[in-house]
């Protein structure tokens, strides 16, 4: 029985991880264009209410699209080794719980729809049901192809899948299809996805052997999804609320601004997950090049993400007007919230790669089964308020949350945890007073319209962020860490590896 061990290539893990960062940051690059020309664009084409369907049944069925993974996808990639029938055994698993999902959720549409009290969401969901099944067929072939660093194949797979979407889509909403332009969306994008990571894959499924266990993998998997499904109902209870309290419209205003303020976050946060567990897991027994590859990871991550949000908050006004349009303007006070909670979601990440790295996910589930009914209470609480209540409770609690994170993964590992605490506040700190003079400024200029408002807010945030580093050596290590991991990113500097944070 052949197996695929972990950490056996050998070249030198840091031009490993350069190469793979590389490449999924550069299909991530075109992949959040796409994304980006589809707010601007669909924004544009159709009403708040269009996108407000969309996402009241996906705040309800969207739950299986978690659950179809099952954690299984992880539970591959950090494997020290998996053998080909184990691989098939989970290939066949997940086909079978996508299959399931999409047959659940075609008989719960009637019951999305009256819980809303909108009778085309009954159709809305039935057809986006069939996603479910789509994504789960690929989920092992996707799982494969970052096993082995071939970042490469599911990067294109990851582009050619929304761009096809967007297309149909575009096609849909000009013929005046309203929100089935985004029902296309949806299925066009997860059909091309998953024929391309099944085409990448290069291997074709056995049938499933019996005598082959994968219950460790599926203990993993479980106490992943556990946390996993928590998570997704702490994002999703606002707009469930929202849709059913304020109808489609709200809803889909909301909708749209969370996923601008989310745009900078899945940009960094996805590929860098992409690479950071398949690489830490494989250094996970070496504790210096873990902490090292660890704090280099995060400190790149940070100043990546919080400036973008940091300004987002500031420059809320102009950057909702220049995305989304002026007939979305009333949504700018709870972008610009979001934004702020967006910053300490982004820097829980983090003890999220540690938990996942060290096979902690009975940890990660327990921290989760802790924290998550407190985020849940105040962003459910909050969207009773509307919008803006729904924002303030989301910031406020991902403000809590990430220092508990930092504190329980310090407890139950040997992560800096310190370190990545401190990490974390001079970026707040630094990208804030940025984006503070930003606002300031730009609040004076309002009346030179959002292109020059935004263009002077950016260049107050530079001046201060510049200002900082000549004052603070710290900052400028860390700045440091930020331009070493750009030079690794070339061929020039791939062939070194991070040194200490």
């Amino acid at each position: 029985m052949s197996g695929t061990p972990v950490g056996t290539d050998p070249a030198p893990l840091g031009r490993q991880a350069a190469r793979g960062g590389a490449v999924t940051m550069g299909g991530q690059l075109l992949k959040v264009g796409v994304q980006a020309v589809s707010i601007v664009v669909l924004a544009r084409l159709l009403a708040p209410e269009a996108f407000g369907y969309l996402a009241m049944v996906l705040a309800l069925v969207g739950v299986a699209e978690t659950v179809r993974d099952f954690g299984l996808a992880n539970a591959a990639v950090q494997a020290k080794t998996l053998s080909d029938a184990e691989r098939d055994n989970l290939f066949w698993l997940n086909t079978l719980i996508g299959a399931v999902l999409t047959g659940a959720g075609i008989a719960c549409a009637p019951l999305v729809a009256a819980f809303y009290g909108q009778p085309e969401l009954a159709d809305v969901t039935r057809w986006v049901s069939l996603s479910f099944l789509l994504n789960a067929v690929a989920t092992q072939h996707r799982a494969s192809l970052v096993r082995g660093m071939r970042l490469g194949a599911a990067a294109v797979a990851d582009v050619a899948g929304p761009v096809a979407g967007l297309c149909v889509a575009i096609v849909v909403a000009v013929a005046g299809g309203g929100y089935w332009a985004l029902v296309a969306q949806q299925l066009v994008g997860a059909f091309v996805m998953s024929v391309g990571v099944v085409a990448a894959g290069r291997w074709v499924p056995g049938l499933p052997r019996w005598d082959v266990s994968v219950r460790p993998f599926v203990r993993y998997g479980s106490n992943l999804l556990g946390a996993q499904l928590l998570g997704y109902a702490t994002r999703n209870i606002d707009t469930a609320i929202l849709g059913v309290r304020f109808g489609a419209g709200v809803a889909g205003l909301y909708s749209r601004v969370y996923q601008l303020m989310a745009l900078p976050i899945r940009q960094a946060t996805w590929p860098a997950n992409r690479v950071a567990l398949p690489v830490l897991s494989r250094v996970h027994d070496d504790p210096v090049r873990y902490r090292e590859f660890l704090l280099f990871g995060q400190t790149i991550l940070l100043h990546t993400i919080v400036p973008a949000l940091m300004l987002a908050a500031a420059l809320a006004g102009p950057v909702v007007d220049v995305v989304l349009g002026e007939r979305w303007s009333s949504a700018a006070p709870a972008f610009a919230i979001l934004a702020v909670g967006g910053v300490f979601e982004a820097a829980g990440f983090a003890p999220g790669w540690v938990f996942q790295s060290a096979g902690r996910t009975g940890a990660l589930l327990r921290f989760t089964l802790v924290t998550r009914p407190v985020v849940l209470l105040a962003i459910g609480g909050g969207s009773f308020f509307g919008m803006t209540g729904a924002a303030l409770g989301y910031a406020a609690s991902t403000a809590v949350v990430w220092p508990l994170g930092l504190w329980w993964v310090g407890r139950v590992t040997e992560a800096p945890a310190r370190e990545l605490f401190w990490n974390g506040v001079r970026a707040f700190v630094c990208h804030g007073a940025g984006a503070a003079a930003a606002g300031l400024v730009a609040s004076r200029l309002a009346d030179l319209g959002s292109w020059p408002t935004l263009a002077v807010g950016l260049l107050a945030w530079a001046g201060v962020v510049a200002l900082q580093a000549l004052l603070w050596r710290r900052l400028r290590t860390d700045l440091g860490v930020l331009l070493r991991g750009a030079r690794l990113l070339s061929r020039k500097g791939a062939a070194r590896e991070p040194s200490r944070t």
